[in-house]
């Protein structure tokens, strides 16, 4: 109990001062509280902490489309139920806002905390003595004993990489041509868009994609600070983004503004499926959908870097990539296939878990085909892409030599720009080394 006091000493949840909460945040979650604060408060109000099934039930996957654009999943808290993403149950804040611990263990010491992003995004699991300025809780009154079984400790699904080999070339090459594409004429138009930002000035353009009678859109951020030609870099989300239906409010711009800020461009491409592109596709697809779909993500990041050589005020031989979580593990895969890019930034990610992937889809096969230098950036307690089930065997698969590739750990969960100065740091100082310094 002696290690959980305020900034004053009193004993206080770690955001309060002098045994207080902040003036004005009388209506807010109580947040910067440890698992063991959490459960002897649960406890003291005659209630528990939820275990996982029970979260999980309040709000289901397929109900995130509908909760993660109501909800507030900024950085910044929020007083409890301003948002309008109410779940299934009537329950407030299921998504965003705090993330809140639950009773579970993980396998080890660690303990799991949800809600901060949507429930199909993957858990996250902290020591239990964590006492972050996200960190709240909700409690539950349970009508009856819970199963043993719903209490236990929770293992994540784990694969053994030691045992996956990659395909052989003749097979890769196979896969290769599941993902190629025609460069036939792209018809772009661009326009101009109007924004406050000082350092910016930002331009969509549309252009054909590689099938079908398709249509897309990428958004230009082209710094004012320096003169063209400009370095770019190509930016893949988070799944942070799937449930928004319109890219008139892009997110998470805040893991790519300062690529922008240090002098280079940054194109935004609005992949299928994301946005308005989301069309009437599945919530939860299968694993043939997901491979077309992964398909039609590699040809738009061609058709991208494509329309990239046609602009007269870009450096289509400084070309970079930027992914983030989703567009880093996919990044995996879309990487090995675009040799134009010079320089890969790949952050949040890691080896997915399927013990059984689908063919072409595998990201054993595609690893060893980089040899682009790689910057990898991970959060140590990430429970979607954990430290060494799924981050280290894909940095020891990628085929760069040692010395182009770099696994930079931070003490977070999944979400690095959490310590984003060093983050900042470390994503710049590799395009400056590998794409040249931006004068």
């Amino acid at each position: 109990m002696n290690l959980f006091r305020d900034p004053t000493g009193r004993q206080a949840p770690a955001t309060w001062e002098g045994g207080h909460y902040p003036q004005g945040e009388a209506d807010y979650p109580v947040s910067g509280v440890s698992w063991f604060e959490a459960a002897a408060y649960a406890a003291f109000a005659h209630k528990a902490l939820p275990v996982v099934a029970q979260s999980v039930k309040a709000a289901p996957s397929q109900a995130d489309k509908y909760l993660v654009p109501l909800s507030n999943v900024s950085n910044a808290i929020a007083p409890v139920g301003r948002s309008e993403g109410l779940g299934i149950y009537g329950t407030f804040d299921m998504v965003g806002n705090v993330r809140e611990w639950v009773w579970n263990a993980n396998g080890d010491e660690r303990r799991f905390i949800l809600g901060r992003q949507a429930s199909s995004y993957g858990p996250e699991a902290l020591s239990p003595f964590d006492r972050s300025p996200l960190n709240g809780f909700r409690c539950v009154r349970n009508t009856g004993p819970l199963p043993a079984e719903a209490m236990s400790s929770l293992v994540l699904h784990q694969r053994d990489f030691a045992k996956a080999h990659p395909a052989s070339d003749d097979v890769f090459r196979i896969y290769r041509n599941l993902y190629a594409y025609d460069r036939t004429p792209l018809h772009a138009s661009t326009e101009t868009l109007h924004d406050s930002s000082d350092t910016w000035r930002k331009e969509k353009v549309t252009f054909d994609a590689a099938y079908g009678n398709a249509r897309m859109s990428a958004f230009l951020f082209l710094p004012k600070n320096t003169r063209p030609p400009f370095q770019a870099v190509v930016f893949f989300p988070s799944a942070r983004v799937n449930f928004l239906s319109s890219s008139e409010s892009l997110g998470d711009l805040t893991f790519m503004d300062y690529v922008v800020d240090s002098g280079r461009a940054v194109v935004y491409p609005i992949y299928a499926g994301l946005y308005e592109r989301r069309a009437a596709r599945p919530t939860l697809p299968g694993p043939a959908l997901v491979r077309e779909t992964t398909i039609e993500w590699s040809k738009d990041l061609g058709r991208t870097i494509d329309y990239l050589e046609t602009r007269p005020d870009i450096d289509k031989s400084r070309v970079g990539y930027l992914g983030v979580s989703q567009g880093s593990a996919y990044g995996v895969i879309l990487a090995a296939l675009e040799d134009r890019l010079k320089a890969v930034v790949l952050l949040d990610g890691g080896f997915f878990q399927q013990q059984n992937p689908t063919a072409g889809l595998d990201q054993v096969d595609f690893a060893p085909r980089i040899t682009r230098p790689v910057l990898m950036i991970n959060g140590r307690y990430d429970a979607t892409f954990p430290l060494q089930s799924a981050q280290e065997p894909l940095f020891r698969m990628l085929g760069t030599p040692a010395a182009d590739k770099r696994h930079v750990v931070f003490d977070t969960t999944h979400d690095v720009r959490q310590q984003r100065s060093t983050l900042v740091h470390e994503v710049l100082a590799w395009y400056d080394k590998y794409l040249g310094r931006v004068n």
